[in-house]
């Protein structure tokens, strides 16, 4: 969940008390009110988030102004995600399999289990270490990055899972990358993948998880982990999720990669991480900009336009050292255009 929304959490009287995510959503009863779905932004509560979109100009806009962070996490601000309590009305909706998630994880979440949640309770080395099971988010769109980049860390790749031929040809990518071959990897049977997106999205996130742990890569950069309610997503961090995506094309052959504009093509040769080349690609007859943050101790770039600074200047988070007394995000962004006013030129 977002930090504005467990800021509105924390001011209910009876979860005053809760120390995290785990600890707030233990004391939830999965038969309760808090898991209907609401319709209309005047029915919407705190302690009843999921909601249906209305149809009609505006619809999630009402809902998202409920909360001054509009119910979303800083990954999700940067990726462009919906709010996790949307469950239905409008395309790309998360919140009918949140409510599930949530609703399976609450009777489970007794002190005897034999898992842990990550970020929530730990760090993610410390609860491997165990050796008990953990539960931790992921997003296939960063697995099939990391499992089909030459080197890392890169951008986000779009494969268009549900079509059989991107399946077949992203597999075929995957059998003959650089880093398979090199490690002497064996990737299984792929048969399943090629079949089935489900099985597709679980054996690439597999290959990249496995791929980080061979190249000696961390899972999740710790700008994306919040351990009290944002959580965190893996691979976030081999995979800049700031960056704009592209989409992997079907072409004419099982390792081929169609042009995805006019300028450049879909290069899995390239790394193109937090720190991008500032040289332009070949054909390209002029580059924008980029633009490093001037915080000190900041590696964050932002590629070829500001878009964005907002959001990350305003987090304390992102930036603890940088006005540690403030904690409104609003303040952060005035002192920064203060401070900063060149950097907007």
């Amino acid at each position: 969940m977002g930090l504005d929304y467990w800021n509105e959490v924390l001011k209910v009287p009876r979860w005053q008390g809760s120390d995290s995510f785990i600890d707030w959503l233990r004391g939830l009863e999965p038969s309760s009110g808090f898991f209907e779905t609401v319709y209309t932004a005047a029915e919407w509560r705190v302690d009843q988030p999921f909601f249906n979109v209305p149809g009609v100009k505006g619809g999630l806009r009402s809902f998202k102004s409920r909360v001054e962070g509009g119910l979303l996490r800083e990954i999700d601000i940067r990726t462009g995600a919906k709010p996790m309590f949307a469950v239905s009305g409008i395309p790309g909706t998360v919140g009918s399999g949140t409510r599930a998630l949530w609703m399976e994880l609450i009777p489970c979440l007794t002190d005897d289990r034999d898992f842990a949640v990550w970020p929530f309770e730990g760090r993610l080395d410390a609860l491997l270490a165990t050796g008990q099971i953990v539960l931790a988010e992921s997003y296939p769109g960063l697995a099939y990055a990391v499992a089909l980049a030459e080197a890392l860390p890169t951008h986000r790749i779009v494969v268009s899972k549900t079509k059989q031929e991107a399946r077949e040809q992203a597999c075929g990518l995957l059998e003959e990358a650089r880093w398979v071959r090199e490690a002497d990897v064996d990737l299984g049977d792929l048969a399943a993948a090629r079949a089935d997106e489900d099985a597709f999205d679980s054996h690439f996130t597999a290959a990249a998880a496995l791929r980080c742990l061979i190249e000696g890569q961390p899972l999740c950069d710790p700008t994306w982990i919040d351990e009290k309610a944002e959580g965190a997503m893996l691979l976030a961090g081999p995979v800049d999720p700031t960056r704009p995506s592209k989409k992997f094309r079907i072409g004419t052959s099982g390792t081929s990669v169609a042009p995805t504009s006019t300028q450049a093509r879909l290069d899995l040769g390239k790394p193109s991480g937090f720190r991008p080349s500032r040289r332009p690609e070949s054909g390209v007859a002029s580059a924008r900009p980029d633009h490093p943050c001037p915080l000190p101790g900041c590696a964050k770039i932002f590629l070829g336009s500001r878009g964005g600074w907002d959001g990350h200047v305003g987090s304390l988070r992102m930036h603890p050292d940088w006005h540690p007394e403030v904690d409104n995000s609003e303040e952060r962004k005035r002192l920064f255009k203060a401070e900063y006013g060149k950097w907007f030129r």
